[in-house]
């Protein structure tokens, strides 16, 4: 059998899809609570009720997305796109809907809808994402630069994340949400760029190449019906 080459552009494309993951994460901790107080008009009881509600929300989403993408190789889509990389191809487009968030001056339920619905876009990124690496290879060295590459593009896009706005700010003012939706912009856009990245130089293996341990695991999920994955 022959074995697929990987090199360096694989697992630096790979791994700056976690801009997704650490990067919108990192912007949205260190300023979303500061910005819907400020420029939202909302207490932060309703601010932190938002960030509660999605924690809801994804108790849900998160084990019907991993049962959806586990299960979706049977289907057409699943074949031709494959059953991970097909929802992070349709995830790219959705990824603007973080800058949806920053708007300022909106109501409070226009927060907490945009917010909702960007946690559902991000969930349905993440798990397919996060389980992409077993797909690729069973080799443990493979799978270890996989996620050295993945830490150190999320560091990059953490460190992105921590002083970008702090420019916008000097620049447009401190008293300016625009500053905070051109932040989330230029995030919008480096996430769709790297999940671009993702798609073209990431694979997923017939099931003839995959390992005997890895099929008798997949064999096991299969067997788990939609309420014992939510259990």
């Amino acid at each position: 059998m022959k074995t697929r080459k990987i090199g360096l552009a694989n697992y630096l494309a790979y791994g700056s899809g976690d801009f997704l993951g650490a990067g919108t994460t990192a912007l949205t901790a260190a300023w979303l609570l500061y910005f819907y107080t400020t420029f939202c008009g909302l207490t932060p009881i309703e601010a932190t009720f938002i960030f509660a509600a999605a924690r809801v929300l994804d108790a849900v989403v998160s084990p019907l997305m991993g049962f959806l993408t586990d299960n979706f190789g049977t289907t057409w889509l699943g074949k031709r796109f494959g059953r991970r990389k097909f929802f992070i191809l349709l995830g790219i487009p959705f990824v603007f809907s973080y800058s949806l968030m920053w708007v300022g001056d909106m109501s409070f339920w226009y927060y907490l809808l945009t917010y909702l619905i960007f946690d559902i876009v991000y969930t349905m990124i993440l798990v397919p994402y996060e389980t992409l690496v077993p797909e690729m290879t069973d080799d443990f060295k493979q799978k270890t630069k996989f996620s050295g590459a993945r830490i150190s593009m999320a560091q990059m896009s953490a460190i992105l994340a921590s002083f970008l706005p702090g420019i916008l700010l000097t620049h447009f003012g401190k008293d300016n949400a625009v500053s905070f939706f051109y932040a989330s912009l230029v995030f919008s856009v480096l996430c769709a760029m790297m999940l671009t990245f993702v798609w073209f130089f990431t694979w997923e293996r017939p099931r003839e190449e995959w390992s005997e341990a890895a099929l008798r695991a997949e064999e096991e999920k299969k067997k788990l019906t939609l309420g014992q994955s939510l259990n």
